[in-house]
């Protein structure tokens, strides 16, 4: 995928472009509903499909106690977007001159650098400054700069029994839930986190289940519990695992940590990076008695998390 920073740098293809704008963050199943649209109308323009995002979130900017915890990081996304489909992505500084912009003159700015023939967005689009622009002001403005209005409605998750509206807010809670079943339907594949592998307390190994310690993790982390997950290492290859997210109450270790055993697998993987997929989430965090009990209960979490060696298919293996 071809990646710009700036506008200026965009050089429109002669067929003009058919634009969606957004965050994408998490490139979940109503952004590449999105996308699909976007590819249709191209299709039917002999135009090329180009995303517009930005980073940071334009939030971490204006309201930084407002900015949502992420759910990919820009690398990340990028990978995403392109496996969608996207061949051309604008990712524009999140900078308080461009966020300070007037709706109008946004979109100005973007008629004369990238061509539009169509935008595609979904009904809660908003852009600008205040957010005070949307899908009214793109239709306002159509004829006079040429390019068609397609809105895409919300998508909904037909897969669970609410049939939530899909979005990166719905997501978000659904993790911080420990619904990790309905955060994966949404996302349309098991959610990632990734990190550095640091060194821990050899706990796990004494106990005869030695761990993997996650840091500098910037994804948002799921409920505070025990998860079956695969692990993905530098090298590509995946590996089942038993996770832990939170801290340690049975040694009284209130710092929360990331704390993965990884199934069949030795080997130092310290000052590396790895992604954790979570699949589902296990059970919650409990005290123990004793280092007996909690040996256990590892376990029986080894024997579930092995039970779910099938959904491995369905991991999305994007670069660390």
């Amino acid at each position: 995928m071809e990646i710009y920073t700036r506008l200026e740098q965009f050089v429109p293809p002669a067929g003009g472009a058919v634009l969606s704008i957004g965050n994408f963050d998490g490139v979940h199943r109503g952004h590449t509903r999105l996308i699909e649209q976007a590819h249709a109308v191209a299709t039917r323009l002999s135009a090329s499909v180009l995303i517009m995002t930005f980073n940071p979130h334009p939030l971490a900017v204006l309201s930084p106690e407002r900015a949502p915890a992420l759910l990919s990081t820009n690398a990340e996304r990028m990978a995403l977007l392109a496996q969608a489909g996207a061949g051309c992505c604008i990712v524009l500084r999140s900078e308080p001159e461009l966020l300070a912009q007037r709706a109008e003159d946004f979109l100005a700015r973007l008629v004369a650098h990238c061509r539009p023939r169509a935008l595609v967005e979904g009904p809660d689009f908003n852009f600008g400054r205040g957010r005070t622009g949307g899908i009214a002001t793109l239709e306002q403005h159509a004829h006079r700069w040429g390019y068609e209005v397609h809105v895409v409605p919300a998508v909904h998750c037909a897969e669970l029994p609410t049939n939530p509206t899909i979005s990166s807010s719905s997501i978000r809670q659904a993790l911080r839930d420990g619904r990790m079943v309905e955060a994966n339907a949404m996302l349309g594949r098991p959610y990632r986190v990734s990190g550095r592998v640091g060194r821990g307390e050899a706990r796990g190994a004494k106990l005869g289940f030695p761990t993997t310690n996650l840091e500098a993790v910037v994804h948002l982390l799921p409920q505070h519990a025990v998860y079956a997950a695969v692990a993905q290492l530098p090298d590509g290859t995946l590996h089942m695992a038993a996770v832990n997210v939170g801290p340690q109450p049975t040694f009284e270790q209130a710092q929360p940590r990331v704390e993965a055993h990884l199934l069949d697998f030795t080997g130092d993987l310290h000052g590396q990076r790895i992604g954790l997929h979570f699949l589902a989430r296990l059970r919650e965090q409990q005290r123990f008695a004793s280092p007996a009990a909690l040996v256990a209960q590892v376990q029986r979490d080894i024997a579930a998390t092995r039970a779910l060696a099938a959904p491995r298919s369905a991991v999305c293996a994007i670069p660390l």
